[in-house]
């Protein structure tokens, strides 16, 4: 009895730090989606909790000066980041280019629908550390 190999072309397979970025990154992504999605779908009852003192925390004042629209703007803007990610952990290119501008987005947005925003220096740094080690693999996508 004769033994074949497999002769199909074995995917190339995803390296350790590219999973546990893309781990994050599906966390990250999948929980601000669901957040912006829930804020800018049920966003005049937040408004009432807020102003009735049952839901507070500081800086929401600023977050809820954009309305809804802001909120369901940065829950599709995850959307595309999640789906970015999604294409990586396949190994394909197309998901860091729509990370990357889904997130350079996200960082863009609330200076043009929010009031008073201060700059968030932390997100910009993160950002760029994800961005730059996801680039890192870039050349083994297809």
């Amino acid at each position: 009895m004769e033994i074949r190999e497999n002769n199909t072309p074995s995917q190339e397979k995803r390296p350790k730090i590219l999973t546990i970025l893309c781990i994050l990154s599906f966390i990250g992504s999948g929980m601000g989606m669901i957040a912006y999605l829930f804020y800018g779908l049920m966003f005049n009852e937040v408004e009432t909790m807020i102003e009735e003192g049952q839901f507070a925390f500081p800086g929401i004042e600023i977050l809820m000066s954009g309305g809804n629209k802001y909120f369901l703007m940065g829950s599709l803007l995850y959307l595309i980041s999640f789906a970015g990610v999604l294409f990586m952990w396949k190994m394909r290119a197309i998901g860091f280019h729509l990370y990357t501008a889904a997130q350079i987005l996200m960082l863009i947005l609330p200076f043009l629908a929010l009031e008073n925003y201060p700059v968030p220096f932390v997100d910009f740094i993160i950002t760029l550390i994800f961005i730059l080690l996801y680039r890192k693999f870039l050349p083994m996508m297809n």
